[in-house]
C-alpha cells in the first residue's frame, strides 16, 4: 500500500522571552514563547510564562483553546495590551486577542524563577493599585474561606490578622477545585488582577502547593473548553 505523506516547514517565529513582551508598548503586536500556565478566572485565557516573567493571555476565540494544555510550550501572537475597564488602579498587563502561533506540545512544568516566595498575604494585601503588579505571582500561606448564600458565593483567602483577599470571580463555583481546602491553610501561587479597576488587588490562584510540592492547578478555561 502507497502513502502519501506531506512534511510541512516549521513555522519562523522570534518569539520573545515574557519580560521583553511586558516591556513593549501598549498596542504593538507580538509574538512570545513560553509555556502555558494555570487558567484565568472569569476571563478566557491563561498565564503564560517563562523564566523571566509571567502574563496574563487573553483568547478572543474558542478553537483556540482546542487541544491546549498546561505545560505545552508555545508561541503565542496577540496584542500587548492594558486592560483598564475604569478610572481606578493600573490594570492588568496582558496579551489580547491571542492566538497559538506554534505549539511544541510537551509536558513541561512551568518556571517559578520570577515568583516571589519572600512576601506574605499581608504584603500582598498592601499593594498599590496605581502601580502595575500584575505580572507578578506570590507564594504565599493563606486560608480558603467559602461565603456561600441562596443568592451569591465568594471565595476568598484569609491570613492571622483576619484581613481578606478577594478571589476575583463570577461567583465560588469558579473555584470548585478549591472547596476541598476551605477552612485550610495552604501554600499558594496568587497572582494579583485588577481586572475592573478597582482601587486594591484581587488575587487569582494559579495553583495550591501541597506539603510533598504537588501542584493542584487551577484548570478552569482547560476544563471548560476541552470537554
Amino acid at each position: 500500500k502507497t502513502i502519501a505523506i506531506t512534511v510541512d516547514a516549521p513555522i519562523e517565529s522570534n518569539g520573545l522571552t515574557v519580560e521583553l513582551a511586558i516591556d513593549e508598548m501598549v498596542g504593538e503586536i507580538i509574538q512570545v514563547e513560553g509555556i502555558i500556565g494555570p487558567s484565568l478566572v472569569n476571563k478566557d485565557g491563561f498565564y503564560l510564562i517563562d523564566e523571566t516573567g509571567v502574563i496574563a493571555v487573553l483568547v478572543n476565540d474558542s478553537s483556540v483553546w482546542e487541544g491546549l494544555a498546561i505545560g505545552q510550550k508555545v508561541v503565542v501572537e496577540g496584542k500587548r495590551d492594558k486592560f483598564n475597564s475604569g478610572n481606578n488602579g493600573y490594570g492588568v498587563t496582558c496579551l489580547t486577542s491571542a492566538t497559538i502561533l506554534v505549539n511544541y506540545y510537551g509536558n513541561h512544568e512551568y518556571s517559578t524563577a520570577s515568583f516571589i516566595t519572600n512576601k506574605t498575604l499581608d504584603d500582598f494585601y498592601a499593594l498599590d493599585a496605581n502601580q502595575d503588579h500584575s505580572t507578578e505571582v506570590y507564594v504565599a500561606k493563606g486560608k480558603i474561606v467559602i461565603q456561600e448564600t441562596n443568592y451569591y458565593s465568594n471565595i476568598k483567602l484569609e491570613y492571622p490578622n483576619g484581613k481578606q483577599i478577594t478571589l476575583y470571580s463570577s461567583s465560588a463555583n469558579q473555584y470548585n477545585w478549591l472547596k476541598a481546602y476551605a477552612g485550610q491553610e495552604v501554600t499558594l501561587e496568587l497572582a494579583p488582577c485588577n481586572w475592573n479597576s478597582k482601587n486594591y488587588y484581587a488575587g487569582c490562584v494559579l495553583a495550591v502547593v501541597l506539603e510533598d510540592g504537588t501542584k493542584v492547578y487551577n484548570t478552569l478555561n482547560f476544563d471548560t473548553y476541552n470537554k
